[in-house]
């Protein structure tokens, strides 16, 4: 069974696709420009593989084409119904984002990374003052970027010093 960066399990049978995504990622995470291309290309080259489509979300997203995060990140979900429990989750987070629900989108995210504290994608969304938890609207939103990686923290904190990106290049 092929892996992500972080050893999480990945639903897709294709190297390629799997390192399309990966590069996608890391340039997501690094905010160099690819990152739409490379998910492209690992939906080409598997259709079926939900992450990308949910990665395609967020970085339409972050781009300012909701109508495309939002198509992005329902064929995530229809995709991943099919997949593991955590693609199901991480999947969940990225439609109730594009879906204009960050408090629901929030919560998402607590309980998906409770589980699956690797999960960079996921952490990212919340990780950081422009993140859901300071657009949360929740009273002392500006407290818990500190505190929020909770169990996420041990797993990414070594990602995070050094300059190694958070979904490193993993071929």
């Amino acid at each position: 069974m092929m892996t992500d960066g972080y050893g999480l399990t990945v639903s897709t049978t294709s190297p390629t696709a799997r390192a399309s995504y990966l590069e996608g990622c890391h340039r997501l995470l690094t905010l160099y420009p690819g990152a739409l291309a490379a998910f492209d290309q690992a939906v080409a080259e598997d259709p079926g593989f939900a992450l990308p489509h949910a990665a395609r979300a967020r970085t339409l997203q972050l781009a300012g084409d909701i109508a495309g995060a939002q198509a992005a990140a329902a064929k995530a979900a229809t995709l991943a119904a099919g997949q593991t429990e955590r693609e199901r989750s991480h999947a969940a987070v990225f439609v109730e984002l594009a879906g204009g629900r960050p408090a629901a989108a929030l919560d998402a995210v607590h309980t998906h990374v409770a589980l699956w504290p690797r999960d960079a994608i996921v952490a990212s969304t919340a990780a950081n003052q422009t993140g859901l938890i300071g657009m949360s609207g929740r009273a002392g939103a500006g407290a818990p970027p500190a505190r929020f990686p909770g169990r996420a923290g041990p797993a990414l904190r070594g990602r995070l010093v050094a300059g190694q990106p958070l979904c490193p290049r993993v071929v």
